[in-house]
């Protein structure tokens, strides 16, 4: 036995194993490199690779995606059964930042990571707030999407590879081994459909740019965040230095058309990769509830009391 309750023994560390363990794991190896799938496209100047199948066989789906010289590992997992006594979609996402990542291990003091930065939870929330209304409103099995940062290049921000690894291919994997996500926002979900995919802009000396380096992000006058669907702006974030009106508009339309891109490279992935729907336990509200409900409170009643300056009974 090569491992203990202690981890593994010291044979399997310095390689000293038999043939036949050692056989198997690079028939293993081998039968993994034939597996996984590798697709690239331009972006903004740079390449961004997604491998698909290579790495975490054992979450629902997994994407390492890789744009300049920063890779991101992105994971999903989910739950076969909804969870039960919740009213609420239950998705959590984690960015995850590593000192390693930028060449550097915690020593002295403190040796190990500390808890979430707070850009990690921002853009955690960046993350998880236009992918939240893609998926059904009945969906309540737990899905969980974690992006590792694994190698940092300061012209490539980790952030929105994790953007683009979380909002489209994670999900698509997510649709490819467990409940064909893509399949049932296509179908289930109005008006949202499809993928989305999320571009960030700044702008120095009076000129656009898309991804921009971090130097670029920090000193720039303009730090924009836009997510898409295929048919419109989802989501919007932005910060900017008294920057004109239709500077602003002109910016959001070019991240959108960048997004296009995207969500076209998604697609691509989906016609060679893709899988049939897969039906999942709805938990919505009993449309007889609804008809009761409104024979109790008619709509005119509940708009008047919605809208109402005067909330005492």
């Amino acid at each position: 036995m090569y491992f203990s309750s202690f981890g593994a023994s010291a044979e399997w560390f310095c390689g000293i194993l038999p043939a036949e363990p050692k056989k198997r794991m690079k028939e293993n190896q081998k039968r993994r490199i034939r597996m996984y799938k590798s697709f690239s496209m331009e972006l903004a100047g740079r390449t961004l690779t997604v491998d698909i199948g290579r790495v975490c066989a054992q979450a629902n789906g997994a994407a390492l995606l890789k744009y300049g010289e920063t890779t991101v590992l992105s994971t999903v997992t989910a739950s076969d059964k909804p969870r039960d006594g919740i009213d609420f979609f239950p998705l959590s996402v984690e960015y995850e930042e590593k000192m390693y990542s930028v060449g550097k291990i915690p020593g002295g003091f403190n040796k190990r990571e500390g808890k979430a930065s707070e850009n990690a939870i921002l853009t955690s929330r960046v993350i998880d707030r236009p992918m939240r209304p893609l998926f059904p409103k009945d969906y309540r099995n737990d899905v969980t999407i974690n992006n590792m940062v694994m190698s940092v290049d300061p012209a490539c921000r980790p952030e929105i590879v994790a953007m683009i690894g979380s909002a489209g291919m994670s999900i698509l994997m997510l649709a490819l081994f467990n409940t064909s996500f893509y399949n049932i926002s296509l179908a289930a979900l109005r008006p949202i459909a499809g993928p989305c995919a999320t571009t960030q802009m700044g702008m120095v000396d009076g000129e656009f740019i898309v991804n921009p380096s971090q130097k670029e992000w920090d000193k720039g006058d303009l730090q924009l965040t836009v997510a898409s669907t295929a048919e419109k702006v989802i989501m919007i974030e932005a910060g900017a230095n008294e920057i004109p009106e239709d500077k602003m508009i002109e910016a959001i339309y070019l991240a959108h058309d960048v997004n296009q891109k995207i969500i076209a490279f998604i697609n691509e992935i989906v016609a060679e990769v893709g899988k049939e729907k897969h039906a999942y336990t709805s938990c919505a509200v009993p449309e007889e509830l609804f008809a009761k409900i409104r024979e109790i409170v008619p709509p005119e009643e509940m708009e008047e009391a919605v809208f109402t300056d005067v909330k005492q009974v």
